[in-house]
């Protein structure tokens, strides 16, 4: 997925604010997304913290494994948009106007960083929330989870398939009128409701 200048519930209880050691395990395009202020481009980024363990019933069985905590932005390195500041800081520097034209989101895929984490709250809830995405200058973290990149523009079933049901059920086809359409995207998704230091 390119990017260029122009979370779902939970049953587990919210990870404590802190800062913590975290790789980016999945890049989810979500299509065209209705804000505010107006429609927007949205894409999900999902991190795994290595240091958190988390325990779950599924089929009858007991599972373990890492937390992983998602955030949503707009695709665009606009110069506020959220997803350039979070970027740029993961980074350790500015993007050139160069990179601006168009910066391959794969690039982030399996890297290491540091996630700040603070919580919100809502109707007698918390949420934890992503506040910051910061450089990583230890040794390369290793991840437990198959990584995914999925672009609903150039669907791909199989990437598709290692999404979580929650941002799956959040995919909408491109049908825009001049954007790419693949009508298996809307078939599937129907289904559905049955060194230098820089990382990249």
């Amino acid at each position: 997925m390119i990017v260029a200048e122009k979370t779902g519930g939970s049953k587990f209880e919210p990870i404590e604010e802190g800062l913590y050691p975290a790789l980016c395990v999945s890049i989810a395009g979500i299509g065209v997304q209705e804000t505010p202020w107006g429609d927007k481009e949205k894409l999900v980024l999902t991190f795994e913290i290595p240091s958190i363990e988390r325990e779950w019933e599924k089929d009858g069985e007991v599972t373990k494994g890492r937390a992983h905590i998602s955030a949503t932005y707009t695709c665009s390195l606009a110069q506020k948009a959220k997803l350039r500041e979070i970027l740029e800081s993961w980074r350790g520097q500015a993007f050139t106007p160069e990179e601006l034209q168009g910066f391959d989101l794969s690039a982030i895929l399996g890297k290491s960083c540091q996630v700040l984490i603070k919580h919100t709250h809502k109707d007698d809830k918390t949420y934890a929330n992503i506040r910051e995405v910061l450089k990583w200058a230890g040794d390369p973290l290793t991840t437990e989870t198959t990584l995914a990149n999925y672009d609903p523009m150039n669907h791909d079933k199989a990437q598709f398939d290692l999404l979580p049901e929650w941002i799956q059920n959040k995919v909408v086809p491109p049908t825009a009128e001049g954007i790419k359409y693949d009508p298996v995207i809307d078939k599937e998704v129907e289904e559905l409701d049955d060194e230098e230091s820089v990382p990249f």
